[in-house]
């Protein structure tokens, strides 16, 4: 039954956003009374932290260990993080614009849940690595921040704009994939471009 909660709630989170959600709506999906619901999650803030830890630990994981891969080259690494992503992405394709309204609506909601399951503390000891990386003049010394940023929105903005795009540039979801593979060469290219010594 925790299960049947949490997917319905990431369903509806995903789809409406945080604010628009309401446990009546929740519970309805599932087919239970809000005094069920409650036995469950007492909060939408606990029910939000479920549903992030599900998917923040569907990836991080996979994200943490190719960075520590330092043996592969940059391009190995990138490319097992975007497939990582893009796996993720396929099966929720409207995951990045809720993760986006919700930095936006409440970051510290997001924050908050990412600390509560140790995502900070993963990713930071990730970055650090990185960062030793670049000390040891491994890889471009280059703002994290920067790193994050270029990153991100290459790897985002296909599905931030997939509606738009579907209508003007794509006949359907197949060209779509296509698109993403030719897409994840670009955004490679230009993560090598930006951190490998030249």
């Amino acid at each position: 039954m925790e299960n049947k909660i949490i997917n319905a709630a990431r369903a509806l989170f995903i789809e409406k956003g945080y604010a628009e959600t309401s446990m009546s709506e929740i519970a309805t999906r599932v087919g239970i009374n809000r005094p069920a619901l409650h036995y469950y999650f007492r909060t939408k803030d606990k029910m939000f932290q479920a549903v992030i830890g599900g998917i923040v630990s569907s990836i991080i994981p996979k994200v943490f260990d190719a960075l520590m891969h330092k043996e592969k080259s940059v391009a190995e690494r990138i490319g097992v993080v975007i497939d990582a992503y893009y796996e993720l992405f396929w099966e929720n394709p409207h995951l990045p614009m809720f993760l986006l309204r919700e930095l936006n609506r409440d970051a510290d909601l997001l924050i908050n849940s990412a600390k509560e399951l140790n995502v900070l503390e993963t990713m930071g000891k990730a970055l650090a690595s990185v960062q030793e990386e670049m000390d040891e003049g491994k890889l471009n010394k280059v703002s994290l921040q920067f790193v994050f940023y270029n990153f991100y929105s290459l790897l985002s903005f296909p599905f931030l704009t997939l509606n738009m795009a579907q209508k003007v540039f794509m006949n359907d979801q197949e060209h779509f994939r296509e698109m993403l593979s030719d897409w994840k060469q670009n955004i490679i290219a230009q993560m090598r471009n930006l951190l490998e010594v030249k």
